[in-house]
Formats: C-alpha cells, sequence, structure tokens
C-alpha cells in the first residue's frame, strides 16, 4: 500500500474560498491564490488543498442531468484549472450540495450522486466538501446519513483518491458514526470572525465552537478521522455584517494554536494574496504546525478550565507533550502545570521549549509557569530529560 496516496493520514492543510469570498468564487482567484501558496510559503509551511466553496454551479442541471459551471466564474471550465494547480504541486477541491438546493440555491447532488462524483473525478479533483442543507417542509426530514454513504460509495467508484469532508454540521454526531465514510466531518455551525459569543443560533465564535464540541468529540479523532470545528480566521481582520467584527492578532494566534492543539484540519479562510507579516508567520510556524501534524494523531484534551483559564495537553510522538496555556480574562495571568496533570511522576526533570517563541527555557522540575497576556495562548513542548 502507498501511504502516500490516503488522504487525510494526518489534519488536512489547505485554503478554502467561502470565509472571505462567500458564494463567488472565479477562476482568477483560484490562480492566484494557488500563486500565493507558492510566493508566501503557505506550500512549503505544508498547506496543499485549494478549495472552491459553493456557487460555483448554475441554479439548474442540463438536459441530460448534468451540473453546469457558471462560465462568467469559470470561462475555461475545471480541468485546465485543476491543471494549473497540479503543476505548482498543489491539490484542488470542490464544493457539492448533500440536498435539493446548495445554500446558494444552485443545483443539489441529491439523486445525483455517482453522476456528480464522476464529474469532479473527471475534472482533476482531490477533495470534497459535502454540505447538507435542509430545506423547509421536508417531512419526513431526510437521513443525511445514508446520503453521505452514498457519496462516499460514488467517490470509491471513480477510483480517483478524494479526500471526503462531510460538513452536516454536526446534527448527526459525525464523529460517533462516520469513520470509514469521510475523512473529516464539521462538528458545529459556521465559524464567524469573532473571539468569543456568536452572531447568531448559525455563527459562531472560536471560543464557542471550542466549547460546544472540543471536549467532547476528543476521543474519536485519529489517522483518517478527524473533526473539523471549521475553517480558520485567523488574518481575516476586515469588519462586515456578515463576517463578524474580528479579531486581534493575539487572538488570532490563540484560535491557530488550539486548532493545532485539536489536531484539526488548518483551512485558511483569509485572502491568502494580502498577507501582512504577522498573519504569515502565525500560519506558517513550523512548530505548531509539527503540533497539528504530529503522527500520533491524538486530539488534545482541555484538561482544567477554571476561571477563565484553561490547560490544553496533546501527547505527541517521540514520548512528548505540547501544552497549551490559553487566558481568556481581561488582564495577564501566571498558567502552571504541573507533571502530575500529564500524567508524569511530580520529581522528573522536563525539557520545556516555547513553541511560539523556537526557544528553548530550559529544565523544570515538577512543574512549570508562565505568565500569558490577556486573550493569549502560549504553546509549550514539554520532554522528559533524563540527562541528569
Amino acid at each position: 500500500m502507498d501511504y502516500n496516496k490516503i488522504p487525510a493520514l494526518t489534519p488536512p492543510m489547505g485554503w478554502n474560498s467561502f470565509n472571505s469570498f462567500d458564494c463567488s468564487p472565479s477562476e482568477e482567484l483560484i490562480k492566484e491564490t494557488a500563486d500565493a501558496f507558492i510566493s508566501n510559503g503557505l506550500k512549503d509551511a505544508g498547506y496543499e488543498y485549494i478549495n472552491i466553496d459553493d456557487g460555483w454551479m448554475l441554479a439548474e442541471r442540463d438536459k441530460d442531468g448534468n451540473l453546469v459551471i457558471n462560465s462568467d466564474m469559470f470561462p475555461n471550465g475545471f480541468k485546465p484549472l485543476t491543471d494549473y494547480v497540479h503543476s505548482l504541486g498543489l491539490k484542488i477541491g470542490i464544493y457539492l450540495g448533500c440536498a435539493i438546493r446548495t445554500y446558494n440555491d444552485k443545483a443539489g447532488s441529491l439523486g445525483y450522486e455517482f453522476k456528480d462524483a464522476q464529474a469532479i473525478a473527471d475534472w482533476g479533483f482531490d477533495y470534497l466538501k459535502y454540505d447538507n442543507r435542509e430545506l423547509e417542509g421536508e417531512d419526513p426530514p431526510r437521513c443525511c446519513k445514508s446520503e453521505y454513504l452514498k457519496m462516499a460509495l460514488a467517490l470509491k467508484k471513480t477510483g480517483r483518491d478524494i479526500l471526503f469532508s462531510m460538513c452536516e454540521h454536526g446534527k448527526t454526531e459525525p464523529w460517533l458514526w462516520a469513520y470509514g465514510v469521510g475523512q473529516m466531518w464539521r462538528t458545529t455551525p459556521d465559524i464567524k470572525n469573532l473571539w468569543d459569543g456568536q452572531l447568531d443560533t448559525w455563527a459562531l465564535s472560536f471560543n464557542t465552537i471550542v466549547d460546544r464540541t472540543a471536549v467532547s468529540t476528543q476521543p474519536y479523532a485519529g489517522t483518517c478521522r478527524w473533526n473539523d470545528p471549521d475553517m480558520l480566521i485567523t488574518g481575516m481582520y476586515k469588519w462586515n455584517d456578515w463576517t463578524g467584527p474580528g479579531c486581534t492578532d493575539a487572538e488570532y494566534r490563540a484560535h491557530f494554536s488550539l486548532w493545532c492543539l485539536m489536531a484539526s484540519p488548518l483551512i485558511i479562510g483569509c485572502d491568502v494574496r494580502k498577507l501582512n507579516d504577522v498573519t504569515k508567520a502565525t500560519l506558517t510556524n513550523k512548530n505548531l504546525i509539527a503540533v497539528n501534524q504530529d503522527i500520533l494523531g491524538i486530539q488534545a484534551a482541555r484538561i482544567r478550565s477554571v476561571e477563565g483559564i484553561d490547560v490544553w495537553v496533546k501527547p505527541l510522538s517521540g514520548v512528548s507533550w505540547a501544552v497549551g496555556l490559553y487566558n481568556r480574562t481581561c488582564v495577564p495571568a501566571n498558567i502552571a502545570v504541573n507533571w502530575e496533570e500529564l500524567n508524569l511522576p511530580a520529581e522528573l526533570s522536563c525539557a520545556v521549549k516555547d513553541l511560539w517563541a523556537d526557544s528553548d527555557l530550559g529544565v523544570f522540575k515538577s512543574r512549570f509557569e508562565f505568565k500569558v497576556d490577556s486573550h493569549a495562548m502560549e504553546v509549550f513542548k514539554i520532554t522528559p530529560d533524563f540527562s541528569e
């Protein structure tokens, strides 16, 4: 078996058009984004998927039942575009709707699963986001579990290796049943560009998403089965009523830290053609990406959450632990972690590395403490030291 060809052995890394461009993707945007992956070092950092979201197809199929590409957005169709992305050593993804209509009221794939799966395979796509929309008045509601299974079978029948990203927003608790159907599944409603709270029922901050599902889904993540708390908002900044009020650089870094610790897919949502230096440094931090991509594939557990202070722990290969100290209060705070909380002997000496600063802090016995700014998260690698 060629393990290099299996999708999602580690959490997928890439970009999606929706967070910044809503339902208006285009050939020009996708090509420029692929070019920016190269020029901004994203490909070198491990990001590989360029994903087209909703809005690319027309509202009606042709007379033969085929999806119709919007020629205003993609005048040359998809095959020249997928060939271009592949020529850069990258992969490319597409969106289909697991219903009669997509959220943008375009043609859905319900009843056309095998036809649509073959179409995206023929076009050369490597990733499918399959998004479920519940239509008003459906009685009884559709059983989307069986529909996701049908699309999984359709993708397999094409013979092409296509990563299957299931997006039913956590309604059926896919972490309990979808292992072997898809490689990743959404656990919550949509993320929006804010630190805490929510814009409405289906527009949540990253903290709200973490609090709702990160703890309960933690045991179910692993190789080829990733909990997806939605895309990254890091670097979006811009405020509008649709995306949310935005975050500070420290909050964006905390968001990225959490997604890395939680072994979440790292799917960028900002416009990577216009990255500033701070966002670029955050998204390409080699130490945090290594935590996310660690071959053990264990999702971090929140071992303590008291009065706005959270401590996260993720076991790593090589007998090490990634520890995240998160200060959700309005003032700086000293946060400590004891070795016993890592199930290590209290008398053990451990080397501590600051992963954001990429600096070795020394060897500590029994515990480690660090001052963390308000709304910030610091991440450390803890490794037993037997040199003494």
